[in-house]
Formats: structure tokens, C-alpha cells, sequence
């Protein structure tokens, strides 16, 4: 199965049933693209691909059930996240309580986070992506350490 990877920004309105559209780029070009949306504890929610959210689970289901501190983690996730899966129109469904958590009304913008999409209201995103620039090469660097042609890359030139 393809590995979806997600690149760019995109603004799209909902309609009037809270569904959102995801870009033809961004699902399956055969069989079904079901993503796992999960709220974050800021103002947006990311939708993940399952196949990436499988990684997860593996790890969940080693965690003893005797620990409840890793219990309530879990219970708390399973709450708040939900399965989407896109219609034949490209569309998933999203509840209207966690777009009005997040700031979203109408307009959504959908932001290419490359293992995963990161929804927020257009505001958001536009005062959020030239925040603390410095932090994010810092933090892309050590992502690539081991790839010394792409820990160069991140040494201050996205976005310049």
C-alpha cells in the first residue's frame, strides 16, 4: 500500500453537515483512505493515516493493564478521537462540538505536516506558521541527525 504524504496548505469551507474535503493528493488512489482524527490540547486537531496510527497501537497493547496512569492516557484518547473515512466525494465527517473547540466556524485550513494534516481555523494557522522559526529548524535538525545532507538542509533554510 502507498505511503500517503502530505505537502502544502490548503483552505476549504465545510458544509452544511460538517463534512471537509480532503485533497485528491492526500488520499488513496486505490481502496480507502481512513484516517484517525485526534484532538491536540492547542487549537487544532491532526488527522493521521491509519497504517501510521497502527504503529501506535502496537505499542498501546504492550502497556500493562496495571498501570493506570497509562490507562487513563489511553481512555482519554480513545474518548476524544474518532475513525474517519472518506465518502466517495473525498469527504469525512467531522463533529461540529470539536470544530467549535478549535475556533472553527466555516473555513477550514488543512496544513500538510508531512506524516499527518493539521486542522485549524485560517486564523490560527496564519498566526502560528512565523512563530519561534528558529525552534522549528532547531527541532527539524534533530529529526534528520542522521541524514548529515538533511541536517544541512535545516540549518535555517526553510521558509527563506
Amino acid at each position: 500500500m502507498e505511503e500517503l504524504i502530505f505537502f502544502g496548505e490548503k483552505q476549504h469551507a465545510l458544509d452544511a453537515q460538517c463534512r471537509l474535503s480532503i485533497p485528491g493528493e492526500w488520499r488513496r488512489r486505490e481502496g480507502e483512505t481512513r484516517l484517525i482524527l485526534i484532538p491536540t490540547p492547542g487549537e487544532s486537531l491532526l488527522l493521521f493515516p491509519f497504517e501510521s496510527f497502527q504503529d501506535f497501537l502496537v505499542k498501546a497493547r504492550s502497556i500493562s493493564f496495571s498501570d493506570p496512569a497509562a490507562q487513563k492516557a489511553l481512555a482519554r484518547l480513545g474518548a476524544r478521537s474518532r475513525d474517519c473515512r472518506c465518502d466517495k466525494q473525498g469527504r469525512i465527517k467531522l463533529e461540529r462540538e470539536m470544530l467549535n473547540r478549535i475556533g472553527i466556524q466555516t473555513q477550514v485550513c488543512l496544513i500538510g505536516a508531512v506524516t499527518h494534516i493539521r486542522l485549524c481555523a485560517p486564523e490560527i494557522w496564519e498566526k502560528l506558521q512565523y512563530e519561534d522559526e528558529e525552534s522549528c529548524f532547531a527541532e527539524l535538525q534533530k529529526i534528520g541527525e542522521n541524514n548529515p545532507d538533511l541536517a544541512r538542509l535545516f540549518q535555517g533554510t526553510i521558509g527563506r
